[in-house]
């Protein structure tokens, strides 16, 4: 009787699973359900919420996101990453590493395609060069 029991209820978690899966299609339903393939991602599309976005990821990115010391941000530039313009933002910072100790200046590079952040890396050659740097306190004041 128990083991009936295990099995019917095996099958009722199974079904919404499988019939689930078939509703993760590789194509694109527009609003009207017609298909159509996906709007092409578009790295000229300026990234008007940057600050915030970067934010948002620095405070999950670093082991310490508290108390973060000489903040400073550039306005997102067209630059080329891998050969394909991209809007990039530069990012310098002091973190605190686990054991609550400064770690030193670092610089980061922010990478958007469609306006949004898809990249957080050590910068490419001299992308970084020439940028005009802005202090930045929203980041020197995250709470994890």
């Amino acid at each position: 009787m128990l083991r009936t029991i295990l099995v019917i209820a095996r099958l009722l978690l199974a079904a919404p699973i499988a019939i689930l899966g078939g509703c993760s299609a590789a194509e694109f339903t527009d609003k009207f359900g017609s298909s159509a393939p996906p709007p092409p991602a578009d790295p000229k599309v300026y990234p008007s919420h940057y600050r915030e976005q970067i934010a948002e990821f620095m405070r999950t990115y670093l082991p310490n996101p508290t108390k973060i010391r000489d903040a400073s941000i550039s306005e997102p530039v067209m630059r080329p990453v891998a050969g394909v313009p991209h809007y990039i933002s530069c990012v310098r910072y002091n973190p605190r590493d686990a054991d609550n100790r400064y770690e030193g200046l670092q610089t980061r590079q922010a990478t958007f395609l469609t306006g949004n952040l898809i990249q957080f890396l050590a910068p490419e050659g001299d992308s970084c060069n020439g940028v005009a740097y802005q202090r930045y306190p929203a980041i020197e004041s995250l709470v994890p």
